[in-house]
Formats: C-alpha cells, sequence, structure tokens
C-alpha cells in the first residue's frame, strides 16, 4: 500500500525545543591526552597496606588480593575470632598458624606473612583462583578431593566475596568492608 503524501526525510530540527535525540556532541568532554605514560589509578590507604604489601610481595601475590582476603576473612580486624577458632586478619587456624610458623596468631605481620604464605601455597596447588579460595576457607584436602568448589553455601559465597572484592580493588574503589564489594558506593 502507498502513502497518499510524499514520503521523504524530516527535516525539522527540534533542538531549540529541548528534543535533540541525540544530545548536544559539543559538550562531550574527551579524556586528557597522556601521551605514552600509563593512566594510573590513585593508591588507596588500607589499615596494614605496608605490612599487606610486603606480605604479597615475599610470597609473589597481588596485594590487592591479600587485602580482599583479608577484607572478607576480618574486615581489618587483628583481633577477630571466628566461632571455629581462626584468628587475626587472615584468620588462621591454630594447627594451620602452627605449621606455618606464625608464633603469635593475633600479631598483624606475622598473620599477614602467615596468611599470603597459606594463600600462594593453594595458588601453587591449584593454580585456579577460585579453587585457591576454596581451598584456603574449607581445607585443600576437600577441594582437592573434588576437583571442584564444594558446594558449601559459606564456601561458595567466601570465594564469590573474594572475587569480587579483588575485582573492586583493582578496578580502584574504596572499599571499607567486604559487603561493599559487590556494588558501588552510595548504591543499595
Amino acid at each position: 500500500m502507498f502513502a497518499p503524501w510524499p514520503v521523504g526525510a524530516q527535516t525539522a530540527d527540534w533542538r531549540a525545543a529541548g528534543g535533540d535525540l541525540f544530545g548536544d556532541h559539543t559538550l562531550i568532554e574527551r579524556p586528557a591526552d597522556h601521551g605514552n605514560e600509563a593512566v594510573r589509578l590513585p593508591e588507596l590507604d588500607p589499615p596494614f597496606r605496608e605490612a599487606m604489601r610486603q606480605a604479597a610481595a615475599r610470597h609473589n601475590i597481588d596485594p590487592k588480593l591479600l587485602q580482599a582476603l583479608v577484607l572478607t576473612e576480618s574486615g581489618f580486624r587483628p583481633d577477630a575470632v571466628s566461632p571455629a577458632g581462626a584468628a587475626g586478619l587472615t584468620q588462621l587456624m591454630p594447627g594451620t598458624a602452627h605449621d606455618l610458623g606464625v608464633a603469635d596468631r593475633f600479631d598483624p605481620t606475622d598473620n599477614l606473612l602467615g596468611g599470603a604464605n597459606y594463600l600462594a601455597q593453594q595458588l601453587t596447588q591449584f593454580q585456579d583462583l577460585r579453587l585457591a579460595l576454596a581451598a584456603y576457607n574449607s581445607g585443600p584436602a576437600r577441594v582437592a578431593r573434588l576437583g571442584r568448589v564444594p558446594r558449601i553455601p559459606e564456601t561458595e559465597q567466601y570465594v564469590a566475596t573474594v572475587i569480587e572484592c579483588f575485582l573492586a580493588l583493582t578496578a580502584g574503589r574504596d572499599v571499607r568492608s567486604s559487603r561493599a564489594c559487590s556494588r558501588p558506593e552510595g548504591r543499595p
């Protein structure tokens, strides 16, 4: 069926009435030219930053991964104790701390060195971040036996939270608690 009038392109200029469908392109700010220099996000200053950096460097892991683990495990509380008896910033069990040579689980430096060491061992053994985190949380023997993250809600949530925190920290977000890792600040 044909239209009774000629069809052509619309020539009306709706911008004066506030109807520019695609916006005013002259208002778009262009990013600054940084030449060849790398664009870097500002360094955040979490509690125990230098001790975390040193522990991560000593065991060749990303410091933001260690920070994400500490956020999730203890919320940066060196005196934290779980119902199961895990203690300190990285929530080391007494036997694990002993095996790692951690004399005082409540000493932030000792605890961070032990936690970084234990996480590095799991990363080396499993060669997969999710499995390494699951092993850190529920034990390496269980993860090795299953070959996957155990279907334990606490462990599944733990792995997801540490990874979300790691991604948030890597993106440069200033997260103060593990609950804030999965959403930008100010969002429900």
